[in-house]
C-alpha cells in the first residue's frame, strides 16, 4: 500500500511539474484522476500547496480544471499572500487561479497587515486582479489609520485596498476618532482621512 501511495504522489508532482511549473504540493495521501475532461488531484492530510506567492494549507484540497487552475478546500484552511501581506483562516475556500478571484461561503477571518486592517464575517468575493474584497453578513471589522484604530460592523462591506477606500451597507456602526455614527451606508476615505453618511443618520461626537 505504501509503495502504491508513493508512486501516486509522485505521479501526481509530474504532471504539474509538465502543465503548471509554479504548483508545488505536498501531502499524507494523494488521489489522482486522469481521466480526459476530469483531470483532478485530491490532497489529504495536512495538505499544501503553493503557487505564486500564495500558499494554502487545509485538511482537504482539490486541484481540477483547465492547467489545474481551480483549488477548492474544506476543514481547516488557511491562505497566505505572501506578496500582499494577507492572511485568511476559514473551513471552506474556492480560488480560481487563472482568473485571480477568491470565494468563502463560511464564517472567516481575514488580516490585511500592509493597510492594518482584519475582519471577520461570514461569505467573501476577492478579486484580487483588482484588489478589492466585498464581505456579507455579520461583518466585523477594525481599520488602524495613523495613530487612530477605527471599528465598525455591518452586514455588507466593500474594500478597495489600492485606493484604501472602504464602504458600508446595512446596519453599520463604526467608531471614529472617538466618536460614534450609525447609518444604512457609511463610507471611509483612509486617504482623506473622511467618513461619509446616507440614510438613518445618528452619531455621538466628543468634542
Amino acid at each position: 500500500m505504501k509503495k502504491v501511495l508513493a508512486a501516486i504522489i509522485l505521479c501526481s508532482a509530474f504532471i504539474f511539474s509538465i502543465n503548471a511549473d509554479e504548483i508545488t504540493f505536498s501531502a499524507a495521501e494523494s488521489q489522482v484522476r486522469l481521466k480526459d475532461g476530469m483531470e483532478s488531484v485530491v490532497l489529504a492530510g495536512e495538505a499544501c500547496v503553493e503557487t505564486g506567492s500564495i500558499t494554502i494549507r487545509a485538511d482537504e484540497i482539490n486541484l481540477s480544471g483547465k492547467d489545474w487552475g481551480i483549488i477548492e478546500c474544506t476543514g481547516s484552511v488557511s491562505i497566505v499572500d505572501s506578496e500582499r501581506n494577507l492572511s485568511i483562516i476559514t473551513s471552506l475556500l474556492w480560488y480560481d487561479r487563472i482568473n485571480e478571484r477568491l470565494l468563502i461561503a463560511s464564517y472567516f477571518e481575514i488580516e490585511d497587515r500592509e493597510n492594518g486592517m482584519s475582519a471577520s464575517a461570514n461569505h467573501l468575493e476577492y478579486d484580487m486582479a483588482e484588489e478589492r474584497l466585498k464581505l456579507k453578513a455579520q461583518v466585523r471589522f477594525s481599520k488602524i489609520n495613523g495613530d487612530d484604530v477605527i471599528t465598525g460592523k455591518s452586514e455588507s462591506f466593500t474594500y478597495d485596498r489600492e485606493n484604501e477606500l472602504i464602504t458600508l451597507q446595512g446596519r453599520c456602526s463604526v467608531i471614529y476618532k472617538g466618536d460614534s455614527y450609525e447609518a444604512e451606508q457609511i463610507t471611509l476615505d483612509m486617504e482623506n482621512d473622511s467618513i461619509s453618511l446616507s440614510s438613518a443618520i445618528r452619531g455621538t461626537i466628543n468634542g
